[in-house]
């Protein structure tokens, strides 16, 4: 028996390939907020940078693998945070750092870009940095953006593209939505097949089980077993 095993890890592994596919999907266009990055040298325009509140990745990581992500920060010398994320037992480190003209906290600053940076490994937050760059009218006196940039396409997917869920707490876990997985697979479906039958039934993108509410997964469940009689309810 292994005691040294940390709370965190499970004995279950994902299909790496369907958990990335869920965790790279941008976020709703409401949840996108804009920084100024390089200032012109007149100071009257600034690069307009893409930027998701942290509390959302980690929404993201408790809605497609509960119970199965863990973050460890240290120091790396004095104005650097190493962070590790680890899912499922595989873990992926980035760094983030603050300076002295930090409006917000600078610990904070620098652990939360450290932790997005982590995630983006993984695919979570990784589409902010293919948004085109776009120049907008800049506040020096308020050091902030005059404008808010409008995302468009594949940047600005609506809530249900995004997999936004009605009611998160009536979500699938983990056990629930495996238990399921196997129960299609005696229905014939295979696993590579489920997410897209699941979609096709439902109207939506799902990427992972564990994104489906309890009255989606029952319409699921009731669509597959209409074409067999075989397994008991």
């Amino acid at each position: 028996m292994n005691t040294n095993k940390s709370p965190f890890e499970s004995d279950l592994q994902p299909d790496w390939p369907e958990l990335h596919e869920e965790l790279a999907q941008p976020f709703p266009a409401r949840s996108v907020s804009w920084r100024a990055g390089v200032v012109s040298r007149d100071k009257r325009r600034a690069q307009a940078l893409p930027f998701v509140d942290p509390r959302l990745y980690e929404d993201r990581l408790n809605r497609a693998c509960p119970g199965g992500w863990s973050v460890h920060f240290k120091p790396w010398g004095d104005t650097r945070i190493v962070c590790e994320l680890t899912i499922y037992g595989v873990t992926r480190a980035s760094t983030g750092e603050f300076d002295a003209g930090d409006r917000i906290a600078q610990g904070t600053a620098a652990e939360a870009q450290a932790f997005k940076r982590a995630c983006s490994k993984f695919g979570l937050g990784r589409y902010l940095y293919d948004i085109p760059i776009v120049w907008v009218d800049f506040d020096e006196g308020r050091g902030r953006l005059r404008e808010t940039p409008e995302l468009s396409g594949r940047f600005a997917p609506s809530d249900m593209e995004a997999g936004a869920v009605p009611d998160a707490a009536m979500t699938l876990t983990t056990d629930r939505a495996e238990a399921m997985r196997r129960e299609l697979e005696k229905l014939g479906l295979a696993r590579r097949e489920q997410a897209e039958f699941a979609s096709a039934v439902l109207g939506r993108r799902v990427g992972n089980f564990t994104n489906l509410t309890e009255t989606e997964a029952l319409e699921v469940w009731n669509v597959a077993r209409s074409s067999s009689h075989d397994i008991a309810v």
